[in-house]
């Protein structure tokens, strides 16, 4: 493989040549003499899917530049990439862009990468086992043969001396839907016993109201209250207060964080009980590795940050001192302790990088020389010291903290922030949902403009119904209008909430941004639609409902099985019966009037 893909690299040696597809996977360095030994094990677990592991191995603890596992396959029926990143595209991407397509580490994305066909077949799929040091992942199309040539680059980043070490990569050639490829690497996550998810009480699974959009940091104890009085009576069992509670500053920035001190909300405890009183949990957030340079905890500190950010006027402390760990488990465990708390939104975690400054040994009072290793240490003994505390602590984190080293430390992961941007909302809410498992996947928090058609607000609701809802307007201030599509959608939501966060969901077109979304059970379908195309109706459910999350009122259906009757009703944003009818559906196509963020429910006769 002397080419773009290798150039500039050392061959070491070939690996599975007789038992994989296509190619062997060959091993390269940047070092000109490779200091260690290496072995290689390939398990074939069924039919096209493989497992292969590879071992380094030294006799005395030493260093290597990047290591490089090349293979590739065949661009047949290719269409695009799907990565854990928010940020990405779809398309397929040229041999010189192959490299670093997608970095992974303890906080940040989820080393794997999926190749699907148009009829959005898997192709390949790829995934390793080391979720919490720095890898690269990539596939880039050979323009001379057409082939794509997948890697994975260990190393990408300066480590620590070390004798051993081991990866195993799963390889899926099986010819499926793409979800049931990312599926099949979500529960091989799960088999490690590292990578075990946390537990997910049933309160992560209601609907949650967050104060960022609605009021960023203009908060008070009698504000929050009277919204959570209306939230609760609309079925939103959790407040999320977001930045602000801790300061008295409103300039956007974390120049005041890290000693979470409650300055705008002085009797916490006494809030906190009010809002139990009205019969929801409350969350707190915090910035986890941010000390601003105002705070006490910068100067306790100094000495021990990663970095100083200009931008966030903060420090990035350094969780490789047992200090730091224990100085932050300390302030949430008290925080839950004393105030009575129901669960942490823990914010900005993927800033647990190496800096350019940053010395990767153990000197100085570190107990870990690398990063990954010791985020890795932080997060679990924050979870594991607020478990004992209670058991149905819930701990929220967002894009792009979502591997698996992370599902272990939280229960709930939200979407990215993506402000009055419903078809991002879907997007990201998607990627997630088809690689999470049963962890609680929320939306981003979703807003509207007040002055906004009440069915062009329902937008922001219905391309995320496949998401646990997470509502940030004023509600007492929205229209009436408004409000009764809040209400009529979280009602819906509550009432089928088992069958739009199953499990058995498919996600249609991941270049065009998922236009049609489906889950099923054993009696009920719900089908979204957010683009003008075909659906096929072809599930043998009672009961099918058609989301129309489009600006168009025409639904086109193709009955796919025979005849079938149903007693139809068209209904509206706010949940008004716009129309009851009985139709027998011959095998073909038939066109349906529904309104704009409206809804046709199928009654089998």
């Amino acid at each position: 493989m002397a080419n773009l893909t290798t150039k500039g690299w050392c061959f070491l040696q070939e690996i599975g040549k007789e038992q994989l597809p296509y190619d062997g996977i060959s091993l390269y360095t940047k070092e000109e003499h490779f200091g260690f030994s290496i072995s290689s094990q390939i398990n074939q677990l069924e039919k096209e899917l493989y497992v292969t592991t590879v071992k380094l191995s030294s006799s005395t603890p030493k260093n290597t530049k990047p290591v490089k596992l090349v293979w590739k396959i065949p661009a047949i029926n290719l269409k695009g990439t799907w990565l854990s990143n928010y940020e990405s595209d779809r398309r397929v991407f040229a041999e010189f862009d192959a490299e670093r397509m997608l970095v992974s580490r303890t906080a940040y994305e989820a080393p794997i990468l999926c190749l699907y066909g148009h009829n959005d077949q898997n192709l390949h799929t790829f995934a390793c086992s080391d979720a919490i040091n720095t890898l690269s992942l990539g596939a880039g199309l050979r323009e001379e043969d057409g082939w794509v040539y997948c890697n994975v680059i260990l190393f990408t980043e300066n480590v620590p001396d070390f004798k051993d070490y081991e990866i195993s990569i799963l390889l899926d050639y099986r010819k499926h839907r793409y979800e049931h490829s990312l599926g099949k690497v979500s529960d091989w996550w799960e088999s490690f016993t590292k990578y075990t998810p946390m537990s997910v009480p049933e309160i992560a699974k209601q609907p949650m109201y967050s104060t960022w959009y609605s009021y960023h940091q203009e908060i008070s104890s009698d504000t929050l209250l009277k919204e959570c009085t209306i939230a609760s009576e609309m079925g939103y069992r959790t407040i999320i207060v977001d930045d602000g509670w801790q300061t008295n500053d409103n300039n956007r920035g974390y120049a005041y964080t890290g000693d979470w001190l409650p300055e705008r909300f002085p009797e916490m405890s006494n809030f906190v009980s009010d809002i139990h009183g009205l019969d929801m949990k409350i969350m707190l957030w915090y910035s986890v590795p941010f000390f601003g340079k105002y705070s006490k905890a910068y100067e306790k500190f100094k000495g021990k940050f990663l970095h100083f950010s200009e931008e966030f006027q903060a420090a990035i402390v350094d969780p490789r001192y047992p200090e730091i760990r224990e100085y932050l488990v300390t302030i949430y465990s008290n925080a839950l302790k004393n105030w009575k708390l129901d669960g942490f939104k823990l914010d900005f975690i993927d800033h647990f990088i190496p800096y350019p400054e940053t010395i990767l040994t153990l000197e100085d009072g570190r107990d870990y020389a690398a990063i990954g290793p010791a985020v890795d240490r932080l997060m679990t003994d924050i979870k594991e010291a607020l478990i004992a505390i209670n058991p149905n602590i819930l701990i929220e984190f967002r894009q792009h903290y979502i591997g698996p080293a992370l599902r272990k430390c939280g229960n709930m992961l939200r979407a990215h922030d993506c402000p009055n941007d419903a078809v991002t909302n879907r997007r990201r809410i998607i990627d997630l949902r088809l690689l999470s498992g049963d962890t609680a996947i929320h939306s981003d928090m979703f807003m509207w403009n007040y002055d906004e058609p009440v069915a062009l607000a329902a937008l922001q609701f219905v391309n995320i119904l496949f998401s646990v809802p997470q509502v940030s307007v004023r509600l007492g201030e929205i229209l009436e209008s408004h409000k009764q599509m809040v209400l009529f959608y979280t009602s819906y939501w509550i009432q089928n909430q088992d069958i739009l966060l199953s499990r058995n969901l498919t996600a249609i077109g991941p270049s065009e941004n998922y236009p049609v979304v489906r889950t099923i059970t054993e009696k009920k379908e719900i089908i979204a639609v957010y683009a003008d195309v075909v659906i096929d109706l072809f599930s043998e459910a009672q009961y099918i409902d058609i989301i129309n999350g489009k600006t168009s009122e025409k639904i086109i259906l193709n009955t796919v099985s025979s005849q079938k009757s149903y007693k139809i009703s068209i209904i509206d944003c706010q949940g008004n019966i716009i129309k009851n009818t009985t139709n027998s559906f011959q095998k073909g196509l038939i066109s349906i009037e529904a309104p704009i963020s409206g809804m046709i429910t199928l009654s089998a006769v």
